[in-house]
């Protein structure tokens, strides 16, 4: 399954948590601690969006506002 999120990610980049969960056919909350481990091995980079509407922080836990992509090669 690891090796299928970053596959995903090489052919679409960077995506939402819900994109992912979508194109996998995997919960959300299943998906997350996949994608926190691939943060670990350097193999993703996760990129919050700021929210503007000042949400009290409600926004940046949201799977549209959380995406990731692979990280470029040194």
């Amino acid at each position: 399954m690891l090796s299928g999120i970053v596959k995903l990610l090489n052919e679409r980049g960077a995506l939402s948590v819900q994109e992912i969960s979508l194109a996998l056919e995997i919960e959300s909350s299943a998906l997350h601690p996949m994608l926190e481990m691939l943060v670990q091995k350097g193999k993703i980079l996760k990129v919050e969006l700021p929210c503007k509407t000042g949400c009290a922080g409600g926004c940046t836990t949201s799977d549209t506002m959380i995406f990731y992509k692979v990280k470029p090669e040194m």
